[in-house]
C-alpha cells in the first residue's frame, strides 16, 4: 500500500510536465497555447502567464485606479499566510473566507513567506450610501523568500474588498498557486448600490443556492442581495406575530423561511461585505397568504385573489391586492414589518409599490363603497388618492414599527412615479427603483424632482427576458435575451445625457443598479445560470464605470467566470468553450 502511495504521489507530481502544451506571452500581451518544448519541455500554467502576460488580467472587476501592477509570480502557499492587524471576529470570518477560497491548494510549493497586515478603522462599519468602500492594497516582495502585504480600509467593507483584489491575484492550478509581488491599487465603486434582485415567491429557492448568489455578488464586489421575498403566488415569509401568513401563503411546510434562515443569509452575506434588502410588495402583488382574515374576524385582507380571467384584474396570475377599505389591513401590515426588522437589520427596506390594477379595486363593491363614502371619485385620480392613502398609512406604520425611525426606504416605479402623481411622494424619504424602459418619460421626471435612483431598467437589466411565453405561446413580453455585453454597456451618465441631463450633480442622484430576476421560469436549478456570468457584467460597469466597451472586458470575463466555476463552485451560464479560455486571442469576432 505504501508503495502504491508513492508512486501515486510521483504521478501526480509529474501530471504537468507531461503534459504537451504550455502557455507563454506572446507580443500582444495575450497568453499563448504552445507545444512545451516552446518553453523549455517546462509546464507553464495558464493561470501563472495570466499574471505576469497582461497584469490586471485576472481582476473583477477592473480597479479604478491602480500605481503598480507587475512583478513576478511567486509560489504561494495561502495556507500559510500570516495575517495581523486586527482582532475583530467579522475580519476574522473574512480572512478565513478568503483562506477557504484556496483550500484545495493545501500543497502548493511557497517560493515565499508571505505576510498579509490588514488594517480598519471601523471594524463595525454598516453598509449604507454613505459607506466607503474604498481600499488601498500594496504587496512587495522582499529577499531572503518573503512579501509583504498590506490591505488598509476606513471600513470593513473596503478591506474585504481589499482580500477580494488579493485574491484575484493568487492564480491556481495543477495544485500549485501564484501570486504577483509588486502591486499598488487605490480602489473603490463609482455607485453605491451595485446587486440582484431575487424573486423568491414565484418559485422557492432553497438557502445554498441563495449562499452561492451571495458568493457571486461578493466575488464581483457587489454589495446588495434584494430579496423579493413575497408575492401574489406565495408567502414563504414566516412571520411570528402572523403565523397564517404562512399557514396559507406557503407552497409547502418546507417552503418557509423562517427568521433563523433569515439571520442565517444576513451573517453570510454581511461578513462578504453584501446588505440583504428585503421586500415586502404592496399594495399590489398581495394575494396568496392574505386569505385567512375572515375566519379571524378581521374581513377581507386582500381583495381580486386568484380571480379569473386574470388579465382584468393584474399583470399575470393569480391576482391579488391589499384591500384598502379594510383598517384591520394596517395592523396586519405593521406587524410582518416588526417581523421582518426583527430579523432583517439592514439599512435599507423595499416597500414594493408596483402594478397596482385600479379595475381590481372599482370591481370590489367593498373598495368602491369606501370611496364613495370618502368622496374620492372612482377614477384615475380617485383611486390615486386611495393609494396614496395607503401609502403615507403604511409608511406611519412601518415608522412605528422601527421604534420612531425609517429607513432608506426603496419603492418601484409606477403610476405613483408618473410626473403627474410624483407630487404624492417625498424625494427626501424615498429612492426610486427603476424599472421601465430606459427612455421612458418617468426617468427625467424622477431626476429632476429629486429622487434618488436605482436603475433596473427592463430593456437592459431583467434577466428573465428572451424565453418562451409561460401563459400563451410565443416568447415573453420582454423578449429578446439580455446578454452580458448589454448589461455591460448600461451606463446611466448616457441614458441621462440622451434626457437633456449632464448637470454632474443630477446625474449623482443614480446611486447605482440592481438586475432582476424574476422566476415565473426560473427555480432553485436554473436561477444561478440566469444571474451569473450577467450579472458580473453589472459588477464591473458599477464599481468602475469604464470608458471602454464590453469587448475590451470580454477576455477577463471569460476567465473570471471559469475561475468562479472552478475553483468556487458558482457555476454560471457558460459563456465560451473551454478551449477559448485557453485561446483567448483567438475567440473573437474579427472586423473583415
Amino acid at each position: 500500500m505504501l508503495f502504491l502511495g508513492v508512486v501515486a504521489l510521483l504521478a501526480c507530481q509529474a501530471r504537468s510536465y507531461d503534459f504537451a502544451w504550455s502557455y507563454t506571452c506572446g507580443n500582444d500581451k495575450v497568453c499563448k497555447k504552445v507545444p512545451v518544448t516552446d518553453t523549455q519541455n517546462v509546464y507553464i500554467p495558464l493561470s501563472k502567464c495570466r499574471l505576469t502576460c497582461n497584469p490586471g488580467g485576472t481582476l473583477w472587476p477592473k480597479p479604478t485606479s491602480v500605481t503598480r501592477l507587475g512583478g513576478d509570480a511567486v509560489g504561494v502557499n495561502v495556507n500559510q499566510f500570516k495575517f495581523q492587524g486586527f482582532n475583530g471576529q467579522r475580519t476574522s470570518q473574512a480572512v478565513d473566507i478568503f483562506k477557504g477560497y484556496f483550500s484545495a491548494y493545501a500543497q502548493s510549493k511557497a517560493e515565499s513567506q508571505v505576510t498579509v497586515v490588514v488594517q480598519i478603522s471601523d471594524e463595525g462599519s454598516v453598509l449604507n450610501l454613505q459607506t466607503s468602500e474604498q481600499y488601498q492594497l500594496f504587496v512587495q516582495g522582499h529577499g531572503a523568500g518573503s512579501t509583504l502585504v498590506q490591505v488598509s480600509s476606513l471600513t470593513f467593507q473596503g478591506a474585504r474588498h481589499g482580500l477580494e483584489t488579493l485574491s484575484q491575484l493568487i492564480q491556481c492550478e495543477d495544485g500549485q498557486c501564484y501570486m504577483l509581488n509588486d502591486v499598488l491599487i487605490t480602489d473603490g465603486p463609482k455607485y453605491p448600490w451595485r446587486g440582484v434582485i431575487l424573486d423568491t415567491s414565484r418559485n422557492f429557492i432553497t438557502l445554498p443556492t441563495i449562499k452561492k448568489v451571495i458568493d457571486g455578488l461578493s466575488a464581483s464586489k457587489l454589495n446588495t442581495f434584494h430579496w423579493h421575498i413575497t408575492d401574489t403566488h406565495s408567502f414563504p415569509f414566516h412571520s411570528k406575530r402572523r403565523p397564517k401568513m404562512t399557514a396559507w401563503g406557503a407552497y409547502s411546510p418546507d417552503k418557509i423561511y423562517t427568521e433563523k434562515d433569515v439571520i442565517e443569509i444576513e451573517s453570510y452575506a454581511d461578513v462578504r461585505g453584501v446588505r440583504v434588502v428585503p421586500e415586502l410588495d404592496a399594495p399590489a402583488h398581495s394575494g396568496n397568504g392574505y386569505q385567512w382574515g375572515p375566519e379571524e374576524g378581521l374581513g377581507n385582507l386582500a381583495v381580486c385573489v386568484n380571480r379569473d380571467p386574470w388579465e382584468k384584474y393584474c399583470v399575470e396570475p393569480p391576482c391579488g391586492q391589499m384591500n384598502l377599505a379594510n383598517p384591520n389591513l394596517y395592523d396586519v401590515v405593521e406587524d410582518i414589518y416588526r417581523d421582518m426588522l426583527d430579523c432583517f437589520t439592514g439599512t435599507a427596506f423595499h416597500i414594493g409599490g408596483d402594478e397596482v390594477n385600479f379595475n381590481c379595486w372599482n370591481t370590489t363593491k367593498e373598495v368602491t363603497d369606501y370611496m364613495d363614502k370618502k368622496g374620492l371619485t372612482r377614477d384615475e385620480h380617485g383611486f390615486m388618492e386611495l393609494w396614496n392613502e395607503y401609502q403615507e398609512t403604511a409608511l406611519a406604520r412601518f415608522k412605528k414599527a422601527n421604534g420612531g425611525k425609517l429607513k432608506d426606504m426603496v419603492l418601484w416605479t409606477s403610476h405613483m412615479t408618473e410626473p403627474e402623481f410624483l407630487h404624492y411622494l417625498d424625494p427626501k424619504v424615498y429612492t426610486v427603483q427603476y424599472w421601465e424602459h430606459s427612455t421612458n418619460k418617468q426617468l427625467p421626471a424622477i431626476i429632476n424632482n429629486g429622487f434618488r435612483v436605482i436603475m433596473s431598467n427592463y430593456d437592459d437589466l431583467y434577466l428573465d427576458c428572451g424565453m418562451g411565453a409561460w401563459v400563451g405561446e410565443g416568447n415573453n413580453w420582454c423578449s429578446p435575451y439580455k446578454g452580458w455585453q448589454k448589461i455591460y454597456m448600461n451606463n446611466p451618465r448616457k441614458m441621462l445625457a440622451k434626457a437633456g441631463i449632464t448637470d454632474p450633480s443630477k446625474v449623482k442622484q443614480v446611486v447605482g443598479a440592481e438586475t432582476a430576476l424574476w422566476t415565473e421560469q426560473a427555480g432553485d436549478q436554473s436561477s444561478l445560470a440566469k444571474i451569473f456570468p450577467r450579472t458580473y457584467a453589472l459588477g464591473e460597469r458599477y464599481w468602475s464605470d469604464p470608458d471602454t466597451d464590453w469587448f475590451a472586458a470580454e477576455r477577463r470575463l471569460v476567465y473570471f467566470t471559469s475561475v468562479m466555476e472552478n475553483q468556487r463552485g458558482v457555476y454560471g451560464e457558460t459563456m465560451k468553450p473551454e478551449w477559448c479560455v485557453q485561446s483567448e486571442g483567438i475567440c473573437i469576432l474579427n472586423k473583415l
